[in-house]
């Protein structure tokens, strides 16, 4: 049986991977979890790693590019991308805040490579 743990995203100290974006994370069992908040025009570039990742658009929106095909999601929205699979996002002008959750679990919250800035 897996421990029991608790914690809470805003006690955490935020990294910031690229201008504009700041990313809380923890590491379960099987998984990654991210929350990230993007300011207004942010972006995470386009990039593939070899998790599975879903994403949760808990406010805001974004363009979330998906090998190569644009969407735009808003808060409520979510989508599950495949591994390998290259994507990217960027926060419309109020800015966004997202989930994202990875599997399996990543060794490192850098665990993914840049394909695009």
């Amino acid at each position: 049986m897996t421990p029991i743990e608790l914690g809470d995203f805003a006690a955490m100290e935020p990294e910031s991977p690229f201008p504009g974006v700041e990313r809380r994370f923890f590491h379960a069992e099987r998984s990654t979890v991210s929350r990230y908040t993007f300011a207004g025009g942010a972006s995470f570039p386009l990039h593939h790693h070899p998790e599975e990742q879903v994403t949760l658009i808990e406010s805001g929106s974004v363009t979330f590019t998906i090998d190569e095909q644009v969407h735009e999601l808003t808060a409520g929205a979510w989508s599950v991308v495949g591994p390998d699979v290259p994507h990217g996002l960027t926060a419309g002008p109020d800015g966004a805040t997202i989930i994202g959750i990875v599997t399996p679990r990543r060794t490192s919250s850098s665990d993914y490579t840049v394909v695009a800035q």
